[in-house]
């Protein structure tokens, strides 16, 4: 019962945000202002607050590797079962971008903050860590280098920009440094830190429920469920090695788990409006991925 009323707590915002776009309450991208409020105030602040009392063992820093790593895996499956898609470029390079990265500061961090406290918030943090490097940038240098999509430049040099004019990067690389060498954050900070922290989980949520785009078109429903199998399934198969393989104590590998079922990065739509794709189908794609990963959190939580 009480698990449910945490999800309970996290959907009705979601729920909220999207039936007052319906009515008009608030316009279509609105959601931006929630998204810059949430990336740059209230998710750093949650993150200080999460490092308050976690202790920072140093096997954990593998977890930056893995987030790297499990970006590869699902661009690489993508990669090899889209081979059919050889002759279009743009929907192969969608299919590549939507498939790999996982949304974790707008989507995971609120669902883990609420369900499992500060300390599976720091080890998302770890996750995300390595995972922004792909999302911010290196999915797309890739995947128009090697399917050749037309499209506008990224270098390595634009991802660490990007890296290092994040609020939330910053906070994350921060705390890490600090919490190696055992320095926790100021108490004084983490009291004024925890109120705007708190309303993290809600500042996301609503933002996602603004951002909700349900299409009900033959053609969309047919490329997302391309999309979305490929997405799921390697979810799947890095969850079972997260899990049963790792050397990790029990909540790290139920944190694991549940950034292996991470929706699709927001970001994505960017990108695909960057090599002239379909922008309508990553929104409708990457909102689907919202409700499913919901329903697997729920699931999750059940199971473990």
């Amino acid at each position: 019962m009480e698990i449910l009323t945490k999800m309970l707590s996290l959907l009705g915002p979601l729920a909220l945000g999207y039936f007052l776009k319906k009515v008009h309450f608030f316009g279509e991208t609105d959601y931006r202002l929630l998204g810059k409020i949430a990336l740059n105030i209230t998710l750093p602040a949650a993150v200080i607050c999460s490092f308050a009392n976690f202790e920072l063992d140093y096997s954990l820093l593998s977890i930056v590797l893995i987030a790297f790593l499990s970006n590869w895996a699902g661009l690489l499956f993508t990669y090899f079962t889209t081979g059919k898609d050889r002759n279009d470029r743009k929907l192969r390079s969608l299919k590549m971008i939507c498939a790999s990265s996982f949304n974790m500061g707008n989507f995971l961090i609120p669902f883990v903050q609420q369900l499992l406290g500060g300390s599976g918030v720091a080890l998302t943090a770890l996750f995300d860590s390595g995972n922004t490097v792909m999302a911010t940038g290196g999915v797309y240098i890739f995947t128009t280098s090697v399917i050749k999509a037309e499209g506008e430049k990224v270098t390595v040099k634009d991802i660490f920009r990007k890296l290092f004019h994040s609020v939330t990067i910053l906070t994350y690389l921060t705390l890490i440094i600090l919490a190696l060498f055992g320095i926790r954050p100021p108490e004084a900070l983490v009291t004024v830190a925890q109120p705007t922290g708190n309303a993290n989980a809600f500042v996301s949520m609503f933002m996602i429920g603004l951002m909700f785009e349900i299409r009900f078109d033959k053609a969309y429903i047919k490329a997302a469920f391309g999309i979305l199998w490929r997405k799921y399934i390697c979810a799947l198969l890095l969850a079972l090695v997260f899990y049963f393989l790792l050397p990790f104590d029990g909540l790290t590998r139920q944190v694991l788990v549940m950034c292996a079922f991470a929706p699709i990065p927001s970001i994505a739509g960017i990108y695909t409006e960057q090599i002239q794709g379909d922008v309508g189908l990553a929104s409708f794609t990457t909102s689907l991925s919202f409700l499913i990963s919901c329903g697997i959190m729920v699931v999750l939580m059940a199971m473990l």
